[in-house]
């Protein structure tokens, strides 16, 4: 699904050369769920910019579902971030004078893929699966923190993106919200086989997933898969079902 190959990327500050990457390389597989850590400078931000194509590498090539992201125009970087990326911030990035529901529609509308009716029902239908179908009609200032960032997830999945990309998802949020939060991306990629990639520098992020790579000084430092984990269902208040490790 994702195949970064030999990815440079250098900035100019001032006369001084900056190489925020110095030849990454890996890929992720359809319906894997990976965490990219690394501490702050190591390049994990500017990663997580090209990934989500909002930037593109200096050198290297960018595929996702084998086409070329380096190569691409404005134009066309805006269609794959709207086909294929669901995003998930830190920040949440709710628009606070609309109600759940209608934050959730705007992707749809941006695309102009639907009308009215079923971006309705495909919005209603993505805040039922992450526990809010009993508030569609709030606003962002009516919801916690943990809510609205399931408000988040809810607008990153109703397009059918292949990939979701979550920087600092939990960010923001307490332990009680970050466990319902994660729980619900668990659950996504188990039971949707939907790609999830985190860009974390928090541990208990990456520790629900099956696979680490960790960035230092612009280069993959390690990439290794969890030993074999088995998980079970438990319940979650305000979602039906999330996923834990035992």
């Amino acid at each position: 699904m994702i195949k970064v190959t030999e990815v440079t990327k250098t900035y100019w500050m001032g006369e001084v050369e900056v190489n925020a990457l110095r030849g990454v390389s890996f890929e992720v597989h359809d319906g894997e769920m990976v965490a990219i850590m690394g501490p702050s400078g190591s390049g994990k931000s500017t990663l997580m910019n090209i990934l989500g194509v909002l930037d593109q590498p200096s050198t290297g090539s960018y595929q996702i579902d084998d086409e070329e992201v380096a190569t691409m125009g404005e134009t066309q970087m805006a269609e794959i971030r709207n086909r294929k990326i669901g995003f998930v911030f830190q920040s949440f990035n709710l628009l606070p004078r609309l109600t759940a529901l209608a934050n959730v529609e705007l992707p749809m509308l941006y695309s102009g893929m639907f009308g009215r009716a079923e971006r309705h029902e495909r919005a209603t239908a993505a805040l039922e699966s992450v526990g809010l179908g009993d508030r569609l009609d709030h606003k962002p200032k009516e919801l916690s923190g943990g809510q609205q960032q399931r408000v988040a997830i809810a607008r990153s999945l109703v397009n059918d993106p292949s990939i979701i990309l979550a920087d600092e998802p939990t960010g923001a949020l307490d332990s009680h919200s970050t466990e319902e939060v994660l729980g619900i991306f668990q659950r996504l990629n188990y039971e949707q086989g939907i790609t999830v990639v985190f860009v974390t520098h928090e541990q208990e992020v990456a520790d629900h997933c099956r696979r680490i790579i960790r960035v230092r000084d612009g280069l993959v430092e390690s990439d290794k898969y969890l030993p074999d984990q088995r998980w079970t269902h438990q319940s979650l208040p305000g979602v039906e079902q999330g996923l834990v490790k035992r």
